[in-house]
């Protein structure tokens, strides 16, 4: 586990889920360029360098964060990462993190927003 900072795009809206307990807990999902953004040497097409980020929040400030974001928007987290690897169905591996929000830094977009003042 690694304490990071690390910025990307929501892939999916951010979901409110509830443990065993009954304590309420929010769950995402981003993908982070990595690197400069190059573009990967050995892909087909012109795909930046990216990997998928598993987002897990506990505290209710986070939450309530991320709760008012949607897919596409602009999110930097703070947190423990841990690195994980996923494997796709033809059998290719890929880097993904694994992160507990405790801090959230948003840009959400305009789009969702600007439905609010009409």
């Amino acid at each position: 586990m690694i304490e990071g900072l690390i910025t990307g795009r929501l892939t999916t809206d951010p979901s409110e889920r509830t443990d065993r307990f009954g304590k309420t807990f929010m769950v995402a999902r981003m993908r982070a360029t990595v690197g400069d953004g190059n573009l990967r040497a050995n892909a087909g097409d012109n795909t930046p360098a990216s990997l998928f980020v598993n987002v897990v929040a506990f505290d209710p400030v986070p939450c309530k964060q991320l709760q008012d974001l949607q897919e596409g928007d602009v999110v930097s987290l703070v947190g423990p990462l841990t690195p994980k690897v996923w494997t796709d169905k033809q059998g290719i591996s890929y880097p993904a993190l694994d992160v507990v929000a405790y801090r959230v830094l948003a840009l959400p977009t305009q789009v969702h927003h600007a439905a609010e003042f009409v």
